[in-house]
């Protein structure tokens, strides 16, 4: 039976419904739709009692449900896709459902289910976001736990609005999620927090947590698994920069990398320098190249074929190897005590002379020539391109270290350029090339007291997926006479 603490907010909600409804009556027109909002939001707040009818399975489902449509499906009345029924439509749907006994989960089996997720982390910051929720066949089902699959979305999608959806996802083998970030880029400590929630309110196998994205998405999915690798049995990057020189972390977390080869907004060279520096650490990575795609997946990609290696993969629990990063010495500041060592000879390609190299985009045009001078005979790429400073800064030039493999080839290519074995001042930097140089400068009188001048020649090299950006961080040898 009901509590009398119960049957008073069912009361008094009801009072509201009728005032609004009457009030709605007496104009004679149909309610606007703050109205309609208004009145849904009331419906459902009335029915929070009703969370746990339907079983624990059930429980935090519908407490991350009932909220959403408030926080979320009333922020403004623009229209949804067209594969999503309006905000209104479904928080009707649910409500009704719910004020009838009837459990709408269950009703909607193989259908995207809009919820919310609010934390506050250690440092105070509090996290929002709503995300969408396909269920598994079999779900629930006591003592069994299913596979989770994490997708992260571009930045096409930042502060998309999002609503129930009806599919035929009813033969999911797994969970899938797919969070909406509102600001970008992602941040590693809420995806933390996203993947700890998800693991307490769902039966997720912790052995089968798999992880995509696209874009901005993958290099996200690159920096969570680069940074948390113990959490994933496999991952799937599409379209996106990683972090070749910290590769060693994945060793145990097999990767398909996916790739458009039409892609000119992140050029396939920057997905082949991580597959190359993941296999040399002896890790795992399939390469998938679409020839004729651009910068978004195909709609018709064979991703089922994805969900079939993930599931043939667990999650390692070997320890990961300690992380590259943490040996650059980069102090609070961001930078690290410069050395001088002697940087070796080698062979090059070289662009033309770019101005004012502000941003990796800015200098994107330039890149593609150097990149297919590798993959026009075959091979993947696997160094970065550095950028190389002159006196005066104001220019720079692209440079691409020759591969071994073609070494013989570069002895007749007259667009080789061989470089001498030099001294140089190398440091390493958290922020952007402008500031780096500026460091660079800084540090030149203790290099003159040492007995050493700089020559005006800064080589740059990018290690960071955000590169030339406040967090980016690269290497910096300064040449020395």
């Amino acid at each position: 039976m009901p509590s009398q603490s119960r049957g008073l907010r069912w009361s008094i909600a009801a009072s509201l419904l009728s005032s609004l409804l009457f009030a709605a009556g007496v104009s004679g027109a149909a309610p606007s739709w703050r109205e309609q909002h208004d009145q849904l939001v009331i419906r459902l707040r009335a029915l929070k009692d009703k969370e746990g009818d339907f079983g624990a399975a059930y429980q935090p489902l519908y407490h991350a449900m009932i909220g959403w449509y408030e926080a979320w499906g009333g922020r403004n009345d623009s229209p949804v896709d067209a594969n999503m029924v309006s905000p209104e439509e479904y928080a009707s749907g649910l409500a009704d459902a719910l004020e009838h006994g009837r459990n709408f989960i269950a009703e909607n089996r193989g259908c995207l289910f809009p919820l919310m997720f609010e934390k506050a982390l250690p440092g105070g910051r509090v996290v929002r976001c709503n995300y969408w929720l396909i269920l598994p066949r079999g779900f629930p089902s006591e003592g069994r736990r299913f596979p989770l699959q994490v997708g992260l979305h571009g930045s096409g999608w930042l502060a998309h609005k999002i609503s129930f959806a009806r599919g035929k996802n009813d033969d999911s083998p797994m969970f899938s999620v797919t969070p909406i970030d509102e600001a970008g880029p992602w941040q590693v400590d809420f995806l933390n927090a996203y993947l700890d929630e998800l693991e307490s309110i769902l039966p997720v196998d912790q052995d089968r947590v798999y992880l995509e994205g696209h874009s901005l998405g993958a290099m996200a999915t690159w920096e969570w698994s680069l940074d948390n690798p113990e959490r994933f049995a496999a991952i799937s990057p599409r379209d996106g920069v990683g972090e070749p020189y910290r590769a060693i972390r994945l060793r145990n977390v097999p990767a398909w990398v996916i790739h458009g080869g039409k892609d000119d907004v992140i050029y396939p060279g920057y997905a082949e320098e991580m597959i190359s520096a993941i296999r040399a650490t002896g890790g795992t990575a399939r390469y998938s190249l679409l020839p004729e795609a651009p910068h978004n997946v195909p709609a018709d990609f064979d991703q089922a074929s994805v969900v079939t290696w993930y599931l043939e993969h667990t999650r390692s629990h070997r320890p990961p190897p300690p992380d590259p990063r943490d040996a650059l010495g980069l102090n609070d500041a961001g930078f690290s005590q410069w050395v001088v060592l002697t940087a070796p000879a080698g062979e090059y390609w070289r662009s033309a002379p770019v101005e004012e190299p502000d941003g990796v985009w800015e200098v994107r045009k330039d890149e593609l020539p150097l990149f297919r001078k590798i993959q026009d005979r075959g091979l993947l790429v696997d160094e970065p391109i550095r950028q190389v400073f002159g006196p005066g800064r104001s220019r720079a030039t692209l440079w691409l270290e020759v591969p071994p493999a073609l070494a013989p080839q570069a002895a007749s290519d007259s667009s080789v350029v061989h470089v001498d074995a030099r001294k140089a001042a190398r440091f390493y930097f958290r922020g952007t090339y402008r500031d780096g140089l500026a460091h660079a400068d800084l540090i030149a009188p203790q290099v003159a007291a040492s007995g050493r001048t700089f020559s005006g020649t800064v080589w740059v090299t990018p290690l960071s997926l955000w590169q030339n950006s406040p967090r980016g961080i690269a290497e910096y040898s300064v040449e020395l006479n």
